[in-house]
């Protein structure tokens, strides 16, 4: 389905149908038309898909994670260029989206929430490379994604990446440069995370010997109120299907796709 068919559609069918907003996909095209009359600015043969094709058959791929060759059938296009528009127009608008999450950059006085998500990949062929990306707890191979979001605007601060292996407090404790006075919400997973700041609450774990009392109880829901905006975060990302399902593509460019979803996510919340 080219863009044509999809303009009609109002507001809402249209972010269900693309991805994101009528609005920041306008916005898109408007980059990648200006990059493209650059391009062909001494003449050229014109090229078979217009750009808001082009932008489609890349939310086609991020969003759905067709193959190439789906989606050149789709636009009418060979599997190679289609693979050339896609990594053409995502990397346009990454010099114009892509963020600099600095984790220098947070502020004392606003208060943030830490969660790892864990994205599933292909099977690494070395057996000892099997054994870094092998997690205990999704039982398959996967990429840690770690999330700092303010807790009030819910916008990504800061990302982190490491192999499915990595405790999530392990993770977290490779971050360098934090101050150690952020106030920070993260749960049950960073116990121990006081030692490292001073502002800091994760819920209680309950013990054979020491039992959750209804305070703890009660501490630990307000805790699950609060963190709950991440675990949104989360499934906003995951719409995305390159990052809900098995990741087939090399690793390098798992980064470089999730830092531009992630940087897209904040940018949707500004329009």
């Amino acid at each position: 389905m080219k863009y044509e068919e999809l303009k009609g559609l109002n507001d809402t069918k249209f972010k269900r149908a693309v991805g994101v907003k009528r609005e920041v996909f306008e916005f898109q095209v408007a980059i990648l038309e200006e990059e493209q009359n650059k391009k062909h600015n001494h003449g050229g043969r014109p090229p078979k898909l217009k750009i808001p094709d082009v932008l489609l058959l890349m939310y086609g791929y991020l969003r759905d994670y067709n193959t190439f060759l789906k989606l050149g059938m789709y636009f009418g296009i060979d599997e190679s260029n289609a693979y050339r528009w896609m990594i053409w127009s995502q990397s346009v608008l990454e010099k114009y989206m892509t963020e600099d999450f600095d984790i220098t950059k947070l502020d004392k006085t606003k208060e943030y929430i830490v969660d790892v998500m864990e994205c599933a990949i292909e099977r690494p062929k070395i057996q000892e490379i099997q054994r870094e990306y092998y997690s205990g707890k999704k039982k398959k191979h996967t990429m840690k994604i770690q999330l700092i979001i303010e807790e009030d605007t819910k916008k990504i601060v800061y990302v982190a990446f490491d192999k499915g292996s990595v405790h999530d407090f392990t993770l977290f404790k490779d971050t360098q440069n934090m101050d150690k006075e952020i106030p920070m919400l993260a749960d049950s997973g960073y116990q121990g995370l006081n030692k490292i700041l001073s502002k800091c609450l994760t819920p209680k774990k309950k013990s054979k010997l020491h039992p959750l009392t209804e305070q703890d109880k009660d501490l630990n829901h307000l805790i699950s109120s609060i963190r709950i905006a991440i675990e949104h975060v989360n499934s906003q990302l995951k719409i995305f299907r390159i990052l809900s399902e098995r990741y087939r593509n090399r690793k390098h460019t798992f980064i470089s796709r999730a830092l531009f979803l992630c940087s897209l996510y904040n940018f949707c919340l500004d329009i």
